[in-house]
């Protein structure tokens, strides 16, 4: 029996927000987007690690940032949110896809914090 997909859950809007797609069995894919605003964030350090703590060892997990914006302190408390719950999960390959050298940077320094370097690559 497979495990139903998400059904793109999603917050923010047209300028900044992020939504997940896929299944946690199989594929998650989290795209993010703009610079988020503190309602934004409050919803995905509230709604996304629950999302990646249903990871399958076997699952790949990809959070798409190519439009993220760096984020102020609120935006990278969310993210860490994330990145932390993901660190307590075993998966089969995490990947951070970014654009902006920037949003790059941050992505990295988070992934350092949590100890995620060995586990997720940026591309």
């Amino acid at each position: 029996m497979s495990s139903p997909a998400f059904s793109s859950v999603e917050a923010g809007g047209d300028k900044a927000g992020f939504r997940v797609s896929g299944t946690p069995q199989a594929a998650l894919r989290i795209e993010t987007w703009g610079y988020w605003s503190s309602d934004v964030a409050a919803a995905f350090a509230r709604d996304m690690p629950a999302v990646v703590q249903k990871l399958a060892p076997a699952a790949v997990f990809t959070l798409d940032a190519t439009n993220l914006k760096p984020q102020g302190a609120e935006g990278q408390d969310a993210l860490r949110a994330v990145l932390r719950a993901l660190g307590a999960v075993e998966f089969s390959k995490g990947t951070l896809v970014a654009s902006n050298i920037m949003t790059s940077m941050q992505l990295a320094r988070l992934l350092r914090e949590c100890k995620l370097e060995d586990r997720v690559s940026i591309a």
